[in-house]
């Protein structure tokens, strides 16, 4: 905000700010995405990124990964590039791992495959807020969903960007517990 706008009484709107969310200019390198189109597009676009970069360690984190695109065939094409690069790791964290099997098949039996790379943990069940959309990496990538009705967040590279998403992974990883199989033992 310049010096101008302040005497005038102007207010330039938080990235955060849902009113003030599409105006919003993000910074460095960062864009503003809303809807299921333009945030599958984000995420796409953070992946082949992290393939690009050779991104050693991907942190996701949301309710069910429902609005994700992780069961389309691009996605696990290039999901199957980033892990052959080796010595790679994620870790993905949601509440419902069922609706997650059931509505990605290809994702998971790729995690089948591939559980050598993966965690999938659930949040401790005392954790009863909503869980937030992110994405995070070890190649300074950023991505959160602010509205998640309205798919509006954004895509970024900043440093707070990055530190914010990061503590709010973090917070939650700490007291997370395996929740996803790769292989179900039956008898």
């Amino acid at each position: 905000m310049t010096t101008d706008d302040r005497q005038q009484g102007l207010r330039r709107p938080a990235m955060d700010d849902a009113a003030g969310l599409r105006d919003a200019q993000p910074p460095s390198g960062g864009r503003a995405f809303e809807g299921a189109v333009e945030f599958a597009q984000a995420a796409q676009d953070a992946l082949a990124h992290a393939a690009e970069q050779g991104t050693r360690r991907l942190c996701w984190c949301d309710e069910d990964f429902a609005s994700w695109p992780v069961g389309e065939v691009a996605w696990v094409a290039q999901l199957t590039r980033w892990a052959r690069l080796g010595g790679r790791e994620m870790v993905m964290i949601a509440r419902d791992w069922v609706l997650v099997e059931r509505r990605h098949p290809r994702f998971a039996a790729w995690r089948r495959d591939w559980s050598h790379v993966i965690q999938c943990l659930v949040p401790d069940e005392s954790r009863t807020e909503p869980l937030p959309t992110l994405w995070i990496d070890s190649a300074d990538q950023a991505l959160r969903v602010f509205d998640r009705d309205r798919l509006r967040g954004r895509i970024g590279f900043n440093r707070v960007d990055r530190q914010q998403a990061r503590e709010d992974f973090d917070a939650i990883l700490q007291r997370a517990s395996p929740g996803f199989a790769a292989v179900t033992l039956g008898l």
